[in-house]
């Protein structure tokens, strides 16, 4: 199995936080610890957090998709709690509830039901703050995915391999090597 992580791209709105727009977006993208989005106000929330489409997992089978959001108290309480709704379009498949007692990475517990790499490609998170002050540092999901089988990829006998469909009735994305060789 192969894992990759896909970042936010794109942001519908925000409230209650020192950024916003791009500048919001740019820091709980960058994979840096050193960038941050600090509560400013009892009511907050990122709503329409989309993330990056990869190729990586194209075709491939989807096994679970795992959010994961760096954040600690923003200096105005201890122990922060975040809702964060995970959605596929407007269906909601997984909400979290994150309480941060001290700074670093917590994550939901792996969603694994009927994905396809087209979900994945629209997942979104929306993302709301209790009053205690809560600071972000990114927002990530790690995709964990099988890799689509690429069969033989060699001419058999002077057929280019894009013509073999199948070789005595199997298919050749299901044929590693012929007669020993891969």
């Amino acid at each position: 199995m192969a894992t990759v992580i896909i970042r936010p791209n794109d942001i519908t709105s925000s409230t209650g936080f020192d950024v916003s727009g791009a500048t919001l977006l740019s820091n709980i993208n960058d994979d840096d610890d050193g960038t941050r989005a600090v509560q400013n106000n009892v009511e907050c929330s990122i709503t329409g957090i989309a993330f990056a489409n990869s190729n990586s997992y194209s075709g491939a089978t989807i096994n679970s998709v795992t959010l994961s959001v760096f954040g600690a108290a923003g200096g105005r309480g201890s122990g922060p709690v975040i809702n964060c709704v995970l959605k596929n379009g407007n269906s909601t498949l997984q909400t979290s509830e994150f309480e941060y007692e001290e700074a670093g990475i917590l994550s939901g517990a792996a969603y694994s039901t009927s994905l396809t790499p087209t979900i994945v490609d629209n997942l979104s998170v929306n993302i709301s703050a209790d009053n205690t002050g809560v600071a972000i540092y990114e927002v990530y999901i790690t995709v964990n995915y099988t890799e689509a089988a690429t069969g033989y990829g060699n001419a058999v006998m002077g057929v280019a391999a894009a013509n073999i469909v199948s070789f005595n009735g199997i298919a050749t994305a299901n044929i590693a090597n012929v007669i020993g060789v891969s």
